[in-house]
């Protein structure tokens, strides 16, 4: 049964209750019957549990389920974006806004000294920010199963690079265990990518917290400039012809 610390491949659909809109999914046929973007990768999500990946009614849900096993579950506010806080709301001069560089729109997501709110409410020079949650206050239903349980080390590693880029094939990410140390080798698709650095941290992180037997991170760059060419036949005959003679003499 799952437990803290392990390593799940999870589906799951969240709508909302009162709606039933489609807020978060891992369901390429859902998102698309409920119109969602298209640019996504709809596939199992890998989960730790307990490390607060999820909303917490659908990490609590998980724990103790069996690979495979699927659960309809509600989950109140509180156990999923919080509920309203009215002291969140906040009323600011547009004037401040357009000093950031922001023309006030209601609907638009603005960042504000590093809080993301939702602009409200606009007029006689005054902007309304609601800095809640955009789900808070909602009751969800859920759906949720266990894919699969990663055992493997090895996969935990797979598994935990392609959480961070989706965008390059899994399977091209070549890894070797060796005496505590892993040796990941990044393949060419992802090498260029916006942000690697960041994303090589984030792993060796969650590798520090969550895999144990590993003291040890190294990422290699294979570049392959040249295949060497294969010997020709007539240079080929004489190494054959000068090997034969010498084991004639020997």
């Amino acid at each position: 049964m799952a437990a803290k610390g392990d390593f799940l491949l999870v589906d799951y659909t969240l709508k909302d209750k009162d709606t039933g809109e489609v807020l978060d999914t891992t369901s390429r046929e859902v998102a698309e019957k409920a119109g969602l973007r298209r640019d996504v990768v709809y596939e199992p999500k890998l989960v730790i549990l307990g490390a607060g990946w999820l909303i917490k009614g659908l990490e609590e849900a998980l724990e103790g389920m069996k690979e495979g096993e699927e659960k309809e579950l509600e989950i109140p506010p509180e156990k999923a974006y919080g509920e309203r806080d009215p002291s969140k709301v906040r009323i600011v001069a547009a004037r401040e806004l357009s000093r950031r560089g922001i023309t006030p729109r209601v609907g638009t997501r603005v960042e504000i000294d590093g809080q993301f709110a939702i602009i409200r409410q606009v007029g006689s020079g005054r902007v309304i920010l609601d800095f809640n949650h955009p789900l808070a206050g909602r009751t969800l239903l859920g759906n949720v199963k266990i894919v699969r349980v990663v055992k493997d080390t090895t996969e935990k590693i797979r598994e935990l690079l392609h959480s961070r880029i989706p965008g390059v094939p899994k399977e091209l990410f070549q890894i070797t265990l060796l005496d505590g140390t892993a040796v990941i080798e990044i393949p060419e698709e992802a090498r260029t990518l916006e942000g690697l650095p960041f994303v090589k941290r984030g792993v060796v992180r969650s590798i520090e917290q969550y895999i144990p037997e590993i003291y040890t991170v190294q990422f290699t760059e294979t570049y392959v400039i040249k295949k060497p060419e294969p010997p020709k036949k007539e240079e080929g005959k004489k190494a054959e012809e000068k090997s034969a003679e010498e084991k004639k003499n020997s």
